[in-house]
């Protein structure tokens, strides 16, 4: 089952505004999740905007030179599904001399399952400083929430989740470094 969905600017932190320097894919590209689709520059770095799945672009919806901020949908992209995942729920029924039975089933939408969420491309930067984590384990995130701030000597960003669900756990803390992947 094919699905469309959204192409969503994540967090630029505290950037607003930010130019379409580049458009790295066009209609009927296959993409891979944290794929470059377009490229924005600020007065002060550039950057990709990655995939948010696994799919082929339907369109792209800004040209060159276009303005855009966190939350602007840039363009739609078709994402296959075919997964029914059964779903246990995480509570305790009492004890009863009673035959109970309890079963819960749901259809996603996306890929369930343990999932690592990845630092995306950061451009020409490698080994960028991580100042803030917004996550611990156990922390429930959606869609493009932010789960680090990270560094550079020109800027900071948010690096936004890829996907919705608990955190089981924490890889990096403050004052650590990373680059993509």
């Amino acid at each position: 089952m094919a699905e469309r969905i959204d192409i969503v600017i994540p967090d630029l932190g505290d950037f607003s505004d930010v130019e379409v320097i580049e458009l790295l894919v066009a209609a009927g590209s296959q993409v891979q999740e944290e794929d470059g689709l377009i490229t924005l520059e600020t007065d002060k770095a550039a950057m990709d905007v990655p995939a948010p799945a696994n799919g082929s672009i339907e369109d792209i919806t800004v040209a060159l030179g276009d303005k855009v901020s966190a939350g602007d949908v840039i363009g739609h992209m078709l994402v296959e599904h075919d997964e029914t995942v059964m779903v246990k729920p995480d509570f305790d029924i009492p004890e009863s001399n009673e035959d109970t039975s309890v079963a819960v089933a749901a259809e996603v939408s996306a890929p369930a399952g343990k999932q690592t969420l990845e630092v995306p491309d950061l451009g020409d930067f490698d080994d960028v400083e991580v100042i803030e984590v917004h996550i611990e384990a156990g922390s429930e995130v959606s869609l493009d929430d932010p789960l680090v701030t990270l560094e550079t000597d020109k800027a900071a960003m948010d690096v936004p989740a890829t996907a919705a669900g608990t955190i089981a756990s924490v890889a990096v803390s403050v004052g650590d470094k990373v680059s993509k992947g």
